[in-house]
């Protein structure tokens, strides 16, 4: 009996998607599968877990840590697995083999960025269409979107609607990051925007997101300096806080121009 006989087809989208986004939870998973019933992906969850294709990490000593959804990540077996179907980067696989120790840091940026996907997929209706592109799509050489891995956006995504394209490129930085990768960052990106080739659509908006408004208001004043040495000084950056977007969604009325 090969692999893939021993888990439906249902479970192994979740590896897919698990290998997409790297940590999800169960609410976010159901989400991306379109499942309505809870209990069932419950179930797929529990079986994968005990046929080791998954792990998790959940915390049930405390009170407060046992309310917490548990988040998911590709175990060994899983792994395994992808590389045997042949459609995924072997570089990228192996940084598969890290997940356990892949720090919080990490896995909140994951989840947020899940997040915002699940919040353009549910926005888009026949008027307006969001689409959305992920390091895992463009990392690619083959890819399309490989254009993208120089600058390596935490996620690209595109909204269409009357006939227009507007592109979006987002990044959440982290607010251990030192001031000085801080800066580099930015810089990088006023750079990939200034050069970006119309070729491959619109000039992006960066939106960029940070944990403090300390931070926002430090990167409010330095992006306007790198501004004032290029070109395109109608390069469009916005800015908004974890908070704001937890509380409203990617697609919410929370950007601030720069």
């Amino acid at each position: 009996m090969t692999t893939h006989n021993l888990i439906t087809t249902k479970q192994q989208e979740t590896l897919k998607l698990l290998y997409t986004y790297r940590f999800l939870t169960r609410p976010q998973l159901q989400s991306f599968l379109n499942h309505k019933d809870k209990r069932r992906v419950i179930s797929w969850l529990k079986d994968l877990r005990d046929k080791e294709y998954i792990d998790w990490k959940y915390d049930n000593k405390t009170f407060s840590t046992k309310n917490q959804p548990a988040i998911y990540y590709l175990s060994l077996k899983a792994i395994q697995y992808l590389r045997k179907l042949g459609e995924y980067q072997s570089e990228e696989l192996r940084k598969r083999y890290k997940e356990p120790t892949r720090t919080q840091t990490f896995i909140d940026r994951c989840l947020l960025v899940a997040d915002c996907c699940i919040a353009l997929k549910l926005k888009s209706d026949n008027e307006l269409k969001y689409s959305y592109v992920l390091p895992t799509e463009y990392t690619d050489p083959d890819s399309i979107h490989y254009f993208l891995d120089e600058l390596k956006p935490h996620l690209y995504f595109k909204k269409e609607v009357g006939g227009e394209v507007i592109n979006y490129l987002l990044e959440n930085f982290e607010m251990t990051l030192p001031r000085y990768q801080l800066r580099k960052r930015l810089k990088d990106y006023v750079e990939y925007l200034d050069d970006w080739d119309v070729s491959y659509g619109p000039i992006p908006i960066a939106l960029f997101i940070y944990s403090t408004l300390a931070d926002l208001i430090y990167v409010k004043r330095r992006v306007r300096l790198l501004l004032e040495d290029f070109s395109d000084n109608d390069l469009q950056i916005r800015i908004t806080t974890i908070e704001k977007i937890k509380e409203e969604s990617v697609v919410g009325k929370i950007w601030e121009d720069v």
